[in-house]
């Protein structure tokens, strides 16, 4: 009886897990067809007022940042907020999910996702990619891999295990530089946008009741960084170098737009440990218009 409950159980959590996935595969499928059906429409409306301003067509993908359901019946996220800027708005096309690892979206599965919808000539051609990634292949559970035990007298800068945090972040340097290789390849003249995300809070709000996260104050009291202004300036080391990793990658690669949203957000922009509010979504969604307008002035 007890093998039968337990095949019961596994059976159930597999059903699950294709559901959701089936879900997520649906809900992007979705967000290609509108695409589809609103670059059409652009375009026609386009060539029916000669000289109106060329709108920007842009390709999105990520993690939570460009893709955050909340709050339920007002949800807001840096591309949401991107969108509603502009004279014309641009057209986005929007296949980030909440949760994503950079890792992941470059693997092959996705890889070959992005590839098709760069192909898909009733996408457009796109003028830039939007990327947001990293955050999720470095904090949660794994967090405290990159963290040092406190012992009195130690600084925050010296809460970083160097080494540990390196080995990481150059897993997510090589997803960011096999995206720039696939758009060389099969959008060369599409522009790259990343950004650095900003200095998080470890005050150990999650989300639902922490039904997901926190993200950082566990690994940091794991670690004995339990003092609230010491902690943060160890989360602030760690983005720190989670930036000079981007700045040598849009350095050392052409048609790369370094997007710096560090220092953007004042502590009451979070929502929780790794998310902003509506407002301060908007703020970090100033500053990709802002680059986007320097890039491309008078498209948005």
């Amino acid at each position: 009886m007890f093998n039968i409950l337990a095949a019961g159980r596994n059976i159930l959590r597999v059903e699950r897990t294709r559901l959701r996935r089936r879900r997520i595969d649906q809900d992007r499928r979705d967000r290609i067809a509108r695409h589809h059906q609103a670059f059409a429409a652009r375009k026609a409306e386009f060539a029916a007022r000669p000289g109106a301003p060329r709108f920007l067509n842009l390709f999105a993908d990520g993690d939570s940042w460009f893709d955050y359901p909340l709050p339920l019946f007002a949800a807001n996220d840096v591309i949401s907020s991107i969108g509603n800027h502009g004279a014309p708005q641009p057209l986005i096309l929007n296949l980030a999910h909440f949760g994503d690892e950079a890792r992941n979206l470059l693997g092959v599965v996705q890889r070959e996702r992005f590839i098709r919808n760069l192909k898909d000539t009733e996408n457009g051609a796109f003028d830039a990619i939007l990327f947001s990634g990293g955050g999720n292949d470095t904090v949660g559970d794994p967090f405290c891999l990159w963290i040092n035990n406190f012992v009195p007298g130690m600084t925050p800068p010296q809460g970083i295990d160097q080494p540990r945090l390196d080995a990481v972040l150059g897993v997510v340097r090589s997803a960011y530089e096999d995206l720039i290789s696939v758009r060389n390849q099969f959008a060369p003249h599409a522009l790259l946008f990343f950004h650095d995300y900003d200095f998080a809070f470890p005050n150990g709000e999650g989300v639902f009741d922490d039904l997901i996260g926190p993200w950082l104050k566990p690994s940091l009291d794991f670690r004995d960084w339990r003092e609230l202004a010491a902690a943060t300036d160890v989360v602030r080391q760690f983005l720190l170098g989670f930036r000079a990793m981007l700045l040598k990658i849009a350095a050392s690669h052409q048609g790369v737009v370094f997007v710096d949203t560090q220092g953007t957000l004042g502590p009451g922009d979070w929502a929780n440990e790794l998310h902003p509010t509506t407002t301060g979504f908007d703020k970090i969604a100033g500053k990709f218009v802002d680059a986007l307008r320097a890039t491309f002035p008078g498209r948005i």
